[in-house]
């Protein structure tokens, strides 16, 4: 298959920003033997879990730059979705933990109805006629189209993990200490801007139909920049790394 160049730019950088969650997500996860805090290893596979809807794309340019062929519709939607309730569980035991322990059984408990009735229709849909989840541009590798399950289910997802994740940011936010206000900051920002990004990339098929609009490929570039930048917050709030606090800390 020839691939536009919006294509090469949405693929290439969706490749980026799965790259570089993996290497963010498990340098918060390795922290685990360090410290003995299971806080680490659950937000590191969390972030991990959130790049998962961009690994179909990735995984489809290297195919289509090694073998000429995409990712076949099935795995494609395998990839990017089945595996998403184990990182929402995951955030959800983080986020109870550092909240509210004493809430954690019921989250916990909604959570893996909430999943199970996922999984359980994702494949119902699956088998019966593949369509039901979403329909890929035969044009354009990159671009799917949802089917309403998959879209409000993913909508959902969003939610909550912005809810959460901002309800915590901002009390870390309302600390003292500078350094665990300033990783709030970068929390709040990276749930925030995490949105904004995923909001965007689902809307950009839909609104542009041309691939060679030219302000498509600079809103694919500019939508792959804040998922990258998100990845960078998010991993800033968890471990704040010594740079991040010369420059944000230095600048109080």
């Amino acid at each position: 298959m020839t691939l536009e160049p919006v294509d090469i730019l949405q693929g290439s950088f969706s490749l980026i920003f799965v790259i570089i969650s993996l290497i963010l997500g498990f340098a918060i996860l390795s922290k685990y033997p360090k410290y003995k805090s299971r806080l680490y290893f659950l937000v590191g596979l969390s972030w991990v879990g959130v790049s998962l809807p961009w690994w179909p794309d990735s995984i489809s340019f290297l195919m289509n730059l090694i073998v000429g062929e995409s990712l076949p519709a099935g795995w494609y939607f395998i990839i990017g979705n089945v595996f998403i309730p184990i990182a929402l569980l995951c955030w959800i035991v983080a986020y109870t933990d550092m909240i509210n322990k004493n809430l954690q059984l019921m989250a916990v408990i909604l959570t893996y109805i909430f999943s199970l009735v996922f999984e359980v229709t994702f494949f119902i849909l699956f088998f019966i006629d593949i369509d039901l989840i979403g329909i890929i541009n035969p044009t354009r590798p990159f671009t799917v189209d949802f089917g309403i399950f998959i879209t409000i289910y993913l909508i959902l997802i969003i939610l909550i993990m912005l809810i959460t994740g901002v309800i915590f940011a901002q009390k870390s936010v309302k600390s003292d200490d500078r350094e665990v206000r300033l990783k709030g900051k970068l929390l709040r920002a990276a749930f925030i801007t995490f949105t904004v990004a995923a909001v965007l990339d689902s809307s950009l098929g839909a609104v542009f139909e041309d691939p060679a609009d030219l302000l498509l490929s600079i809103l694919v570039v500019i939508v792959r920049l804040l998922l990258i930048t998100s990845a960078i917050e998010f991993y800033g709030g968890f471990l704040l790394p010594r740079w991040m606090k010369e420059i944000f800390l230095k600048s109080e």
